[in-house]
C-alpha cells in the first residue's frame, strides 16, 4: 500500500487535493470536505495528516495519531490549530484539522538566511505561541517538541502551533517515561529543541515547553541556535552557555537565559511566567527585591 494518491477520498468524505508536506512518517494534504461543500460552507478546505503505510513502527504511530486527536479535539484556542477528528477508512489512518494559509516560522527564518527578526516580532511570536502552550498546560497536556516548523504564521497575521504529534499528558508516574522513550524511538522528538529531560526520558513537565520556547526565542533574536543545533543533553554534559543576543536588554537576557537553563531546577517553571517576565523583566526583578 502506497501513500494516498491525490484524488483519493478519505472515508468517502475528504477529497485529497494537494500535498502540503511530506515526512518520514506522515503526509499532510489540503483536502476538500465534501460535506462542507454540500452544506455550502464558506471554506470547505481542511488539512489532513495521513500516516504512511510503510512508516517505521507504524502501529505505534497510529496510536499516537489517535491519541493526538483525543487529547486535542476539545483543546480550542486562537493560537492552536483546530483538531477536528481522526479516523480509519480501512486503508488509511488520518487526522483532520483546520486548514491554514501562510508559512511556518521555519520557512520564514530560512528565507532570512541567518538574519534575526526584530525583538518586537520575536516577542510577538513567543507571546502567541506561549499563550497556546499555557492553554494546553491548563488541560494537563505538554507539547514536548515545540520548534519553528511547528509554529505557523498565517496570511492574516495569526500565529498558531500546528503539530501536536508529541503532545502527552503531564500526570505520569515518577519513573522513566516510557511514552517519551517511545517518541524518541520513533524519532518524533527533535533533539535540538527538546529539553534535556525529555531526551533522557524523565517525566515531562511544563518547564520542558519553557525550554523549547526559549530556544525558539533565541533563534529568532540571533539567527542562530543557542547550542549550534547540538542536542540539549549534549549541551548539558558539555556545560555549554550561549552568548546573549545583542538586541535585547540585560534584564531580558536574564529571563531568556533562565528559560534556556539546561538543569530543570534552574529553569522558569511555567510558560506563562516566562512570557510575562520577558515582557516586563525590570518590574519582575524589582518585585523580587
Amino acid at each position: 500500500m502506497s501513500t494516498a494518491p491525490l484524488g483519493y477520498v478519505l472515508g468517502g468524505r475528504f477529497d485529497l487535493a494537494e500535498v502540503i508536506s511530506e515526512g518520514g512518517t506522515s503526509t499532510v494534504y489540503r483536502a476538500i470536505d465534501r460535506i462542507g461543500l454540500w452544506a455550502r460552507e464558506q471554506s470547505p478546505e481542511v488539512a489532513v495528516k495521513v500516516i504512511q503505510p510503510h512508516a517505521k513502527m507504524r502501529q505505534k504511530l497510529l496510536q499516537l495519531l489517535h491519541c493526538e486527536a483525543r487529547l486535542l479535539r476539545d483543546c480550542v484556542h486562537p493560537n492552536l490549530v483546530r483538531i477536528y477528528d481522526s479516523d480509519d477508512d480501512g486503508k488509511y489512518h488520518y487526522l483532520v484539522m483546520e486548514f491554514l494559509k501562510g508559512r511556518s516560522l521555519a520557512q520564514v527564518l530560512a528565507d532570512r538566511q541567518g538574519r534575526p527578526l526584530s525583538p518586537s516580532v520575536s516577542f510577538q511570536i513567543v507571546r502567541a505561541a506561549g499563550q497556546g502552550l499555557v492553554h494546553m498546560h491548563s488541560l494537563g497536556i505538554v507539547h514536548g517538541d515545540l520548534k519553528p516548523g511547528n509554529i505557523f504564521m498565517t496570511s492574516t497575521g495569526e500565529i498558531k502551533i500546528v503539530d501536536f504529534g508529541t503532545a502527552l499528558m503531564l500526570d505520569v508516574p515518577p519513573q522513566r517515561d516510557s511514552a517519551t522513550a517511545l517518541l524518541d524511538d520513533i524519532e518524533l522528538l527533535t533533539p535540538a529543541y527538546a529539553s534535556p529531560q525529555m531526551l533522557m526520558g524523565e517525566p515531562r513537565a511544563e518547564s520542558d515547553d519553557v525550554y523549547s520556547l526559549a530556544v525558539v526565542a533565541y533563534l529568532t533574536l540571533t539567527g542562530n541556535h543557542p547550542h549550534a543545533q547540538r542536542p540539549a543533553n549534549e549541551a548539558l554534559n558539555a556545560n555549554l552557555t550561549p552568548p546573549p543576543p545583542p538586541t535585547i536588554s540585560r534584564a531580558q537576557w536574564r529571563v531568556l537565559a533562565s528559560g534556556l537553563a539546561l538543569n530543570r531546577r534552574d529553569r522558569i517553571d511555567t510558560v506563562g511566567e516566562f512570557v510575562q517576565r520577558l515582557a516586563r523583566p525590570r518590574s519582575f526583578y524589582r518585585s523580587c527585591g
